[in-house]
């Protein structure tokens, strides 16, 4: 099961806005790896992922990993719901006011626990001015955030997948493919 999306899964005006922007732009349509500080990102091909269900709450904090064990070196992911409800693209997918947010805490606690990845299925795991901000934090502590990952209602909450990414230069995005194995 693939768990990014797809060219045929992004509205035809998305993809018209990309074709407008510079190269670096465009990789921040669909699934992808967010790098503002232009790391170059060593992630291993295989990893352990963990999805968490959190649909339903608009704060998602440190509480929601209470009785769940997370593997060093893995792949946190946050499935809020938003991209099944809505669909990439629509007004209310990107709708920052209403969507939901990790805390500062909860990222803490996941960096703490040598989390690699910290993905959601909406386009940021903070979103207005502290998007960017807890994005560069994140890196600075090897770790990377994921957005627009879709299809977690096809996976159970443990599985391994497989990624492939491709960086392009001074891009502070990444795509990214994620395949279950």
């Amino acid at each position: 099961m693939n768990l990014h999306l797809k060219e045929f899964s992004i509205p035809q005006e998305i993809l018209k806005w990309g074709d407008s922007q510079p190269e670096h732009q465009r990789q921040h349509i669909g699934t992808h790896i967010d790098c503002y500080n232009l790391s170059n990102i060593e992630l291993p091909s295989e990893i352990n992922v963990k999805v968490i269900d959190v649909r339903k709450l608009d704060i998602i904090d440190v509480t929601i990993l209470e009785n769940i064990k997370i593997k060093e070196n893995s792949f946190v992911i946050f499935r809020t719901g938003y991209l099944e409800q809505y669909g990439y693209g629509s007004e209310e997918y990107f709708n920052s006011k209403a969507s939901p947010y990790l805390t500062n805490e909860l990222i803490d606690k996941l960096l703490d626990l040598n989390t690699k990845l910290i993905g959601i299925d909406l386009s940021g795991i903070q979103h207005g001015k502290n998007h960017v901000a807890i994005d560069k934090y994140v890196e600075n502590r090897k770790c990377y955030v994921v957005e627009n990952i879709c299809n977690l209602d096809k996976v159970p909450s443990d599985f391994k997948a497989n990624l492939k990414w491709f960086q392009l230069k001074d891009a502070t995005a990444i795509k990214v493919e994620i395949e279950t194995i």
